[in-house]
């Protein structure tokens, strides 16, 4: 029997012994259980800058202008008919036009390369891609002394539709239900920064100890490792640690954060799924629940899947959905469905920035605090285009971004604004990407 096979089970279970009752963790599934074969607020405390990724999937209708004739100040600029729906907010946004994601000889993987390239920096041989993803650097950078480093939603009902990426290409998965939302941020293990009083838990007090027995053996489980399966425990222990952080924080009283009001009368459980009018009711109350999360400091990253990246929302009663659709009418037409789904899409953009912004914290609002970054995987959906995919930001960051422009790219690579994003929310990192999507070039237009 090797020395690891002593230490662990063939079940992956991490055994310690905690004032004599057993604590039993699980552990990632390694290659030894293998045979040989296998600025201040108002209150004076300190800004808090935070990040929210918006996705949309399947670009706009195929052809059509969804950028405006004139760049610089969209002051005084109507906007065109496929972004309409951003007029009511277009002071507050930035709309990136012409951003490519260049494959370099590599085949294009509809619903696949175009956000790998844009959010993952780049474009890879196969499906996969083992960097992390622009927010979950941010979120690695910003979100350190949060309960959880990032909060992601799918508003169709999908917990595995992710562009979001750890090291090592770990995907992280999306809560679909708002009802489970809500529990997890303001169920029993929420701390209340304006409670009167405050007193540790003892069952947070008895997880935290099973943690720290479970961290005392690391050093001995990994003596008769190989290279991957220390790879793996170390994203495992990764995973531990934002635990322990989350365990610490519930064991610290927080300090008091007059934004911050816990969500009265919980969400009922209702059917998720991908029929158009559910997925709106989902985004807005998820909308909700994130925003509520970074006002009580619970995280200072959020996601939102709006729709999937191949989207299959679609209105009740047809069997068609937008992907279909996107293939269905010809790039020469008027491609009605098309233009409505997209239509639908930056309604409910232009929504969930105005939700941000009806928040008020401090001498401002939430918005102001936050940089949004929308974008999409495709630049014709007809097409699967890799070309002038979609992009906006919104919100100026705690005053480091400029809002209200329009910056024509002119066919730059996509990373450019990963880049900028990651910079400006302070993540020491002086270029972002690979081959030809590699920049070190931050759209400076937008940076105050």
């Amino acid at each position: 029997m090797r020395a690891s096979e002593r230490l662990l089970s063939r079940r992956g279970l991490m055994r310690g012994m905690l004032q004599g009752s057993a604590v039993t963790v699980a552990l990632p599934f390694l290659d030894c259980f293998l045979d040989g074969n296998g600025v201040a607020l108002a209150d004076g405390t300190p800004r808090r800058v935070r990040f929210a990724h918006w996705f949309f999937g399947n670009g706009f209708t195929a052809g059509k202008q969804w950028w405006p004739d004139k760049t610089g100040s969209l002051k005084g600029v109507m906007l065109p008919a496929e972004i309409a729906p951003l007029e009511a907010v277009k002071d507050k946004i930035n709309i990136i036009s012409h951003l490519n994601v260049l494959p370099d000889g590599r085949p294009n993987r509809p619903h696949m390369t175009g956000w790998q390239g844009y959010w993952q920096g780049t474009v890879p041989q196969g499906p996969s891609v083992a960097a992390p993803s622009v927010d979950a650097l941010i979120s690695d950078h910003i979100g350190k002394g949060t309960r959880f480093k990032s909060l992601g939603a799918s508003c169709t009902g999908n917990p595995g539709s992710s562009v979001s990426f750890l090291e090592g290409g770990v995907a992280q998965s999306n809560e679909a239900s708002p009802a489970a939302m809500y529990t997890r941020i303001f169920g029993p293990d929420f701390t209340d920064p304006n409670a009167a009083s405050f007193t540790p838990d003892p069952k947070v007090m008895a997880k935290r100890s099973v943690l720290s027995a479970i961290k005392d053996r690391r050093t001995a489980l990994e003596q008769d490792l190989g290279v991957e399966d220390r790879r793996r425990l170390d994203q495992y222990f990764t995973s531990l640690r934002q635990l322990e952080q989350q365990v610490d924080m519930q064991l610290t009283k927080p300090e008091p954060l007059q934004a911050c009001v816990r969500p009265k009368g919980g969400i009922d459980e209702y059917a998720v799924s991908d029929q158009l009018d559910v997925s709106i009711k989902t985004h807005k109350l998820m909308g909700q629940l994130l925003a509520h999360a970074l006002l009580c400091d619970q995280t200072r990253s959020i996601r939102v899947m709006f729709t999937d990246s191949s989207p299959n929302i679609r209105v009740a009663g047809e069997s068609t959905n937008y992907h279909t659709w996107s293939h269905q009418e010809p790039m020469s037409g008027p491609q009605e469905k098309c233009k409505f789904y997209s239509m639908q899409t930056t309604i409910q953009m232009a929504e969930f920035i105005k939700m941000l912004d009806s928040f008020k914290e401090g001498d401002g609002t939430l918005l102001d605090q936050t940089l949004v970054v929308a974008n999409s995987d495709n630049g014709q959906a007809f097409t699967h285009s890799l070309v002038n995919i979609p992009a906006f930001t919104a919100g100026r960051a705690g005053g480091l971004l400029k809002t209200g422009l329009h910056v024509d790219m002119a066919g730059d690579p996509a990373t450019r604004l990963g880049l900028t994003a990651m910079q400006v929310l302070g993540v020491p990192i002086n270029k972002f990407g690979t081959s030809s999507m590699e920049t070190a070039r931050q759209v400076s237009e937008i940076v105050a």
